[in-house]
């Protein structure tokens, strides 16, 4: 379960990103697509969009229990498809973890993958995502996920958790495998001691 809570200084940042720089990815994007047909009017509508979407989130975080699910289906209908949708199903996720419904928790983080149309913050979801699925022993539906992951950064620890995925099989050979190979993606980038752990103790007797 740690593994998977531990995300809260990460997902900070992508909020604070997201709210210095969300309205500009939009804007630039309909220059692009749209040049500048009603381009005034469209951009004004953009800013109150994301500025409502951003109240109602806040109103979400620091809502009780009872009001917080109202505010979340608020946000679900009105603002599908947003950065405050995929953050408010992310906050649900965990809510659902600490309370023992992992099955919940799993339906949130699904529906938070659907919902981003960001690669980097869908394969952020996807991860945290392969690894309920690893606890719920839908392993086949992990390693799905896992393998839709494109982002870069987070190859080590796509390869550790199909490391564990296979060493939960009985797969040894190809746990050690990924293992070794989620070692390598650090490229001297970080010091990951539980995962030289992993390393070692898949390792066959006489390997080198």
């Amino acid at each position: 379960m740690s593994e998977v809570l531990s995300d809260e200084e990460q997902l900070e940042r992508i909020k604070n990103w997201w709210q210095k720089n969300g309205v500009a990815l939009l804007i630039g994007l309909v220059v692009v697509i749209g040049g500048s047909v009603g381009w005034r009017s469209y951009q004004n509508s953009v800013a109150e969009d994301t500025a409502v979407a951003s109240d109602l989130y806040e109103a979400f975080l620091s809502a009780d229990d009872a009001t917080r699910e109202s505010l979340a289906a608020q946000i679900d209908e009105k603002h599908p498809g947003s950065a405050y949708q995929v953050f408010s199903l992310l906050y649900r996720a965990k809510a659902s973890l600490l309370a023992g419904d992992t099955e919940a928790c799993a339906a949130h983080l699904s529906a938070a993958v659907e919902a981003s149309s960001n690669q980097w913050l869908a394969d952020f979801v996807r991860l945290r995502l392969a690894r309920v699925l690893q606890q719920l022993d839908r392993t086949d539906e992990a390693m799905s996920h896992l393998g839709k992951i494109r982002t870069e950064g987070f190859r080590s620890y796509v390869q550790e958790l199909q490391g564990d995925i296979h060493f939960s099989r009985g797969d040894t050979d190809l746990a050690h495998q990924s293992y070794v190979s989620a070692l390598g993606e650090l490229r001297g980038t970080g010091q990951r001691p539980i995962l030289e752990i992993k390393v070692n103790d898949t390792a066959k007797p006489n390997a080198s």
